[in-house]
């Protein structure tokens, strides 16, 4: 279960970030412009060289291309989970295996998509100088206690 809130934590702190650095000039809409947003207040904080902006630029594409391929399926999947959720829940007998399993598929795709972007943000670090990454690290960090997961207080 701890596993699973940390994915959504995860999902949730992406999430966040995308729609801070997408707050720029032209007030971008949806994933993908809080996306292009994002990678242009990070190029711009970063001082990317051409080839930097050009991989960047890259990095993007791949991340709008899988966003949309997952996007295309998951509205569909999103009703039948929904409708056998609620079936489950009008029924006399709640069937909790068949309740995780729905959940699980969910997950099992947020999943996917956690280790699609690590693997865009691996490629985006090997073009950065030393340099350039220590302000990605101080810009992550901004984002963090502002918008990542909160800490549980002891009650």
């Amino acid at each position: 279960m701890k596993n699973k809130i940390a994915i959504l934590a995860v999902v949730v702190a992406v999430s966040a970030g995308l729609i801070v650095f997408g707050c720029g000039k032209k007030k971008p809409h949806g994933f993908e412009g809080r996306l292009g947003g994002m990678i242009d207040k990070i190029s711009s904080s970063l001082d990317l060289n051409e080839e930097q902006k050009k991989k960047a630029a890259e990095i993007k594409e791949e991340i709008l291309n899988k966003n949309k391929a997952i996007r295309e399926g998951e509205d569909k999947k999103d009703r039948e989970i929904e409708e056998a959720f609620s079936k489950q829940i009008k029924s006399d007998n709640f069937d909790e295996k068949a309740v995780n399993k729905l959940l699980d598929t969910k997950i099992a795709g947020m999943e996917d998509m956690r280790r699609f972007m690590v693997a865009e943000l691996k490629k985006f670090h090997a073009v950065l100088t030393p340099e350039q990454r220590v302000k990605l690290s101080e810009i992550m960090k901004e984002l963090g206690p502002k918008h990542g997961p909160k800490k549980e207080t002891g009650k």
